[in-house]
């Protein structure tokens, strides 16, 4: 697997070229660049399967550089300080990324993704809806939709027409307004619980379930409490959310 590495820090390119060659010699590192107009210029020459992209440099962002370089098909690893708004969008995006500094756990894991990934591309709306999380929180707004990775693809959605997420060992099922079916998305529900929490209307009520206050039928007192959701489906209330729960559902 050809790639390229993006970032405008030389020890980044560098640690994460040793990494790769020690680990993951399959990985052949054809080209680095540090900056998001000759990022540009590299892809277009060689053509990656791969790209390990920081996210803040210099002449922009590495969101800037995807949405310059239009159609294409190559997977994209995000590499990042802590931003927590720019991982937030990569999230909602169904992106992968990397925290620096660059672990080989971390690393190994966001490999064996985009090896199982490499016939896909990046969609445009996976970008743009990465763009507009990160100006919804410049407007200090909340995204207005999310990309769901899925076995079969990515689907896109309204944050507002969510019913509730559970979990499914590591995986995490979407119940949508209108939506005959129920998603199951690639990503355990840790992965989304602080994403979610963001929302007034979203709170997790029990460790498997998260729901859109706005949905919410009614709460049963018996069995130790439970949720009647408007589609009828019953979830379970932890004795440790009970409180806050009735509380918001006051004010909702």
């Amino acid at each position: 697997m050809n790639a390229i590495i993006v970032d405008d820090e030389l020890q980044s390119r560098q640690v994460l070229r040793e990494l790769l060659a020690r680990n993951h010699p399959e990985v052949i590192i054809v080209a680095d660049g540090e900056n998001v107009e000759e990022g540009c210029q590299l892809i277009r020459k060689y053509g990656p399967e791969l790209v390990f992209l920081d996210i803040e440099m210099p002449d922009g962002l590495g969101f800037d550089l995807l949405e310059q370089m239009g159609e294409y098909q190559f997977q994209v690893i995000f590499i990042t300080a802590h931003n927590e708004y720019a991982i937030t969008a990569i999230k909602f995006g169904a992106l992968d990324y990397l925290l620096k500094p660059v672990s080989e756990e971390e690393l190994a894991t966001a490999l064996q993704k985009a090896h199982r990934k490499t016939k896909e591309k990046i969609s445009e709306d996976q970008i743009q809806i990465l763009l507009e999380t990160l100006r919804n929180f410049e407007e200090r707004k909340l995204p207005t939709r999310i990309a769901i990775s899925t076995s079969e693809g990515i689907l896109y959605k309204q944050v507002k027409d969510i019913v509730r997420l559970q979990a499914q060992q590591n995986y995490t099922e979407f119940s949508i307004m209108d939506h005959a079916r129920k998603i199951l998305a690639s990503l355990n529900i840790g992965e989304y619980v602080e994403q979610f929490e963001r929302y007034r209307e979203f709170m997790k009520v029990h460790r498997s379930h998260l729901v859109n206050l706005h949905f919410v039928d009614r709460f049963v007192r018996a069995d130790g409490g439970y949720l009647v959701m408007q589609d009828g489906t019953q979830v379970s209330v932890s004795r440790a959310y009970r409180d806050e729960l009735l509380d918001r559902l006051e004010h909702i």
